[in-house]
């Protein structure tokens, strides 16, 4: 569908898409610049029209593409023009006085993230990204020699290589696992975490999906298992925070890791952590800067005092927050998966040769779609899919997609044209 570009039309889209079976719940919206705003009504995620009202929530421009929800994602006009705001009113004004809105505003992030994956505020505390949250677990939590920790071997390097460099410094055991390169089941995924607990084991870590190859873990049943044996979990949710509808308490991890400039669309270098209640007195503070206190009960306030820092990005937390609800988690959920089922679809119906990295069943996979073009390097195919045709991925374990609401489905059509003009 063209693309339309004056106030005028975009109205008129507005007002066809409100006879239809739209309902009436309100999405903030931005024109071009100079545009009067606008108000996008949530409705029918079925009608595809819609989820082009909601692309031009975001100012990439027609000519490019984002396929990288994985590594970094636009976030709307609205939360963009809130962080340049709240920014350029800084600089004309840094004192204590005017400052004073970046707690209260942070203490409301916390609030509205805390019941966005229901949990407490209590539990939540925010970071810069989800290296920082899994730093504060991995050096925070008491380790000794004798203990042991299983960690899966598709792990970030924050989730991985730091606990490697702790162990060798006080020395206690790390046991890898490896997972099944194509599973078949949720079985085969959990049954390596399940066997490789021991009566050493104090903490399970691991990547609640996989950045290098879109396998999606069990996290719910890894977690429930690892209870009854007494074993603490830490989940870095960095590729499911936004894109899964989640619930912390039900998942019934004791850890969770992740960035906000990631699925959830957010202003960037921002994350969260959450640490359950039963588990904060475990967790030593590893920065203490101005303002920390012995006497501090929740997570910001005993783990998450950093000092001076950029608050204008955390002040769009709780609009970045509401633009998700506005669309909905399971709305979301459901299209992001909607998508890469049909970005694997269409690949292996017009690309026949290309081979698979990322697991074809949905419930082993999540929005990541990682596959390999025979003679092709990943590094050579993700420079060309940018330079001739302006799509933007990854060439993280093969060629890495990662499609999110900001995509629609003519989006991955033309994205499968140019993978098979490469291919041929």
């Amino acid at each position: 569908m063209k693309e339309s570009s004056t106030p005028n039309n975009r109205r008129k889209f507005l007002q066809q898409l409100l006879t239809g079976s739209m309902a009436t719940l309100a999405m903030p919206m931005l024109g071009a610049s100079g545009e009067p705003r606008q108000s996008l009504v949530a409705g029918d995620a079925s009608d595809e029209r819609y989820w082009e009202m909601v692309k031009k929530q975001f100012a990439v421009p027609p000519k490019l593409m984002m396929m990288n929800a994985a590594n970094l994602c636009p976030s709307p006009y609205s939360i963009n023009e809130l962080v340049t705001e709240t920014l350029q009113h800084l600089g004309q004004d840094v004192s204590f006085q005017y400052r004073h809105q970046f707690a209260d505003k942070r203490g409301m992030a916390i609030e509205k993230m805390s019941q966005f994956v229901g949990v407490g505020k209590e539990e939540i505390g925010i970071v810069r990204n989800t290296t920082e949250g899994n730093s504060i677990i991995v050096n925070g939590l008491d380790l000794k020699a004798g203990d042991e920790i299983i960690l899966w071997d598709q792990n970030h390097a924050s989730n991985n290589i730091a606990w490697e460099q702790r162990a060798r410094r006080y020395g206690f055991t790390i046991k890898k696992i490896t997972v099944p390169a194509s599973p078949q089941s949720v079985e085969e995924l959990l049954t390596p975490f399940t066997k490789a607990i021991t009566p050493k084991t104090r903490l399970i870590s691991f990547s609640h999906v996989s950045n290098t190859s879109g396998i999606a873990l069990p996290a719910k049943e890894i977690c429930r298992y690892a209870r009854t044996k007494n074993v603490l979990t830490l989940v870095d949710g960095a590729q499911s925070l936004g894109m899964i509808d989640l619930n912390l308490k039900d998942m019934g991890c004791d850890f969770y890791t992740a960035s906000t400039h990631k699925w959830l669309l957010g202003p960037y270098e921002n994350g969260v952590v959450y640490i359950s209640r039963e588990q904060l007195d475990k967790i030593w503070p590893t920065v203490i800067s101005a303002g920390w206190k012995d006497t501090g009960k929740t997570v910001d306030e005993k783990l998450c005092v950093l000092g001076q820092r950029n608050e204008t990005t955390p002040f769009a937390l709780p609009e970045t927050i509401d633009f998700q609800l506005s669309v909905g988690k399971k709305v979301i959920e459901e299209r992001v998966r909607k998508l890469t089922a049909y970005l694997k679809d269409q690949i292996r119906t017009k690309i026949p040769q290309a081979t698979f990295v990322s697991p074809l069943p949905a419930e082993l996979s999540a929005g990541i779609v990682i596959f390999n073009l025979p003679g092709k390097t990943p590094a050579e195919t993700y420079q060309k899919l940018y330079d001739v045709y302006g799509i933007a991925c990854a060439a993280t374990g093969g060629i890495r997609l990662s499609p999110h609401i900001y995509n629609t489905l003519e989006d991955i059509d033309r994205l499968v044209t140019a993978l098979g003009s490469l291919a041929a």
